[in-house]
């Protein structure tokens, strides 16, 4: 019989094979060679961090770690930084470091928190020519986002949740632990003496994500304990189905687009696009606005109704949604970026 020591080392190395056999299976880091891991200083990411360099070596990858300081929670925000500079230091790995002011921003605070770390994380990245940014999400906080997507108001996509490997902008955003849960991270961290330090923020209810895990996610496991496993493998069913959906908007998008020589603009061919049925027209509206504006980040249901609503009325002409002007040109729907660029060629 194993002695306690043995026992959880081997239940940890167990841990790390299937994390590693996921990241082969989700192709996490296919074509990968640096890989930048935000590191808040937190149980998760300091978890995260201890197994990728671990599995650097199987992977053939280079680690960095990249760390934000919000500007909030004084001294003790000023301990995360310090605490991840520490593990950068013990790993022997290179570190960046930032510092924000966002106490005038507008938004949720954790909207503001989110845009400015990927900022932050595209300028790293292009400073050390990361191929991807490796973010310590599990399970938990999975069930947490597809909840929180529900209720905000969701499609599709947002029901699966995050991705295991996504493209938000010109970033890659990879998340080795999404098939985790919390507990175990813990668990694996304490078993490797790591440290790390807790948020106090975390218990702030004020904030969506917080009241949502501290009240209803412990009365959700109390209905069900498996819950958090249940949803987390529904959102990779709806994952596949919307990778296969996606397939087929692109060959439609591609049989309506028109692309002029001056790349100013995109425009969809009215017929063409009227004869889809609804939820196809949808997409291909959403491939429209990704590719005036890169991705479709802050476009809600009502802004692609509305989109679909000028091709269907002829009192509405035009509309402006978050970075491009949408009107009816004869027969095409045109798609104008608000900033006048050009775009990249199709």
């Amino acid at each position: 019989m194993l002695d306690p020591p043995r026992k959880s080392e081997k239940k940890m190395q167990t841990l790390i094979q299937e994390i590693a056999s996921s990241v082969c299976r989700e192709g996490v880091f296919m074509g990968v060679s640096r890989v930048l891991v935000g590191c808040s200083g937190g149980c998760d990411s300091t978890a995260l961090l201890d197994i990728l360099v671990r599995l650097a070596p199987q992977f053939e990858v280079n680690i960095a770690v990249a760390h934000l300081h919000h500007g909030w929670r004084g001294t003790e925000a000023d301990a995360d930084l310090d605490c991840a500079r520490q593990l950068a230091e013990n790993y022997g790995v290179p570190f960046f470091a930032s510092r924000v002011d966002l106490s005038a921003a507008r938004g949720s605070r954790e909207e503001v928190a989110r845009s400015a770390r990927l900022d932050f994380f595209e300028s790293i990245v292009a400073d050390w020519n990361a191929d991807v940014v490796a973010l310590g999400h599990t399970a938990d906080d999975q069930l947490e986002t597809v909840l929180l997507n529900l209720v905000r108001g969701t499609g599709r996509r947002g029901l699966g949740g995050m991705r295991p490997r996504s493209e938000v902008g010109d970033l890659i955003l990879v998340r080795p632990l999404l098939g985790r849960r919390r507990h175990e991270l813990r668990e694996y961290a304490r078993s490797r003496s790591l440290e790390w330090n807790e948020d106090s923020s975390n218990e702030d209810i004020s904030l969506s994500r917080n009241r949502l895990r501290l009240r209803l996610l412990s009365e959700l496991e109390q209905v069900h304990p498996s819950t958090v496993r249940n949803v987390s493998r529904a959102t990779e069913l709806l994952r596949e189905e919307e990778e296969w959906l996606d397939v087929i908007a692109a060959d439609a998008f591609e049989e309506v687009v028109d692309v002029n020589e001056h790349l100013d603009g995109v425009s969809l061919r009215k017929a063409e696009l009227g004869s889809m049925p609804r939820p196809l027209q949808r997409r291909v509206v959403r491939n429209a606005i990704a590719l005036i504006r890169g991705d479709c980040r802050g476009i809600s249901y009502e802004h692609v109704e509305w989109v679909i609503d000028i091709n269907h009325s002829e009192k509405i002409s035009a509309h402006d949604l978050p970075g491009v002007r949408v009107k009816r040109e004869g027969h095409h729907i045109r798609f104008l970026p608000l900033d006048g660029r050009r775009l990249a060629k199709p």
